[in-house]
């Protein structure tokens, strides 16, 4: 996981894993949970759900205007070998249906990288909506990165519960 340049731009793993495993149990900025397949325990992404006031800037941007605070965050990544099999939106309608609802939150932001056209396929087929203006965020290798924030309302439809 820490070798794929696209999970190494995003995630402090690489900086030292079992630190970072240790981080993600503690839940203290929201739920973390691994993706695995059902009959596999092997771990092939992570979803989290950083709660508002332990999110990003950007649930807090320009592009989010009060009446979508206080704003939780949503991200998500996989292995290179797991994409492309859905595993990442059955992650997300899994962590949304059973955090979300109930919750303070008004809102869930989805911020994408602007070239991930992948992520923001799944965010629109989620009913997310994108919001502008888009946002410039520094990566961890200190490259510039544009993203686009989609912004999901607490009220998820019946068929994700």
């Amino acid at each position: 996981m820490t070798a794929d340049p696209h999970i190494r731009r995003w995630s402090s793993m690489g900086d030292d894993p079992v630190a970072w495993v240790q981080r993600q149990r503690s839940g203290t900025r929201g739920p973390s949970r691994a993706i695995c397949l059902p009959d596999d325990d092997r771990a092939l992404g992570k979803i989290a759900l950083r709660l508002p006031g332990h999110a990003s800037p950007a649930t807090t941007c320009e592009a989010v205007p009060t009446s979508d605070r206080p704003a939780g965050e949503l991200s998500y990544w996989l292995v290179p070998a797991a994409r492309g099999r859905g595993l990442a939106g059955a992650a997300v309608i899994a962590m949304l249906a059973t955090e979300v609802p109930g919750s303070a939150m008004r809102s869930v932001i989805l911020d994408i990288e602007e070239t991930n056209a992948t992520s923001i396929r799944l965010a629109e087929r989620l009913g997310a909506q994108r919001r502008e203006p888009s946002r410039v965020e520094i990566d961890r290798t200190g490259e510039p990165r544009r993203m686009v924030v989609y912004v999901l309302p607490n009220t998820l439809p019946t068929s994700w519960r």
